[in-house]
């Protein structure tokens, strides 16, 4: 093992493990962690993804259900997170098969933020997302007003 604790300075005992993984030194390296830290940089990416999902579907919701308020801020907010969420999974073309799982949860989400932000009751929204994947990625698709 090298000399810096992973439990104690993340970022150097991170700079140690590459150090000793450039140089074969594979039996210094703190394996165990390594494979943890591998593994959590799956569940961020993951989690990144459905962070830019929940504010664009929030979004969406918002001005399809609040279109007197509709304005510049809500427009490149939706904009930028399908932006984002191109450039994510272009960058991890692995998560497209959790799509499904990650845009459900955050569809929840989204609705709880709808919910919160705008004082309407939670039954005003659908149960389950109203749009397709490729139909809210649409950078034509801005949903009809419903109030």
């Amino acid at each position: 093992m090298g000399a810096v604790a992973y439990d104690q300075d993340l970022y150097s005992w991170s700079l140690e493990q590459a150090k000793l993984l450039r140089e074969r030194k594979f039996d210094q390296i703190d394996l165990e962690h390594i494979i943890e830290e591998i593994e959590d940089m799956s569940k961020s990416e993951k989690r990144a993804l459905g962070s830019f999902l929940e504010t664009l579907l929030m979004h969406l919701l918002k001005w399809q259900y609040q279109p007197a308020h509709q304005g510049r801020s809500w427009k490149f907010t939706i904009i930028e997170q399908r932006k984002r969420i191109v450039g994510h999974m272009k960058e991890n073309p692995g998560l497209k098969s959790k799509l499904p799982d990650v845009i459900e949860t955050a569809y929840g989400y989204a609705v709880s933020g709808a919910v919160r932000e705008t004082g309407l009751a939670q039954e005003t929204f659908p149960v389950q997302c109203p749009w397709t994947y490729e139909q809210f990625m649409d950078e034509d698709f801005w949903p009809e007003p419903t109030q």
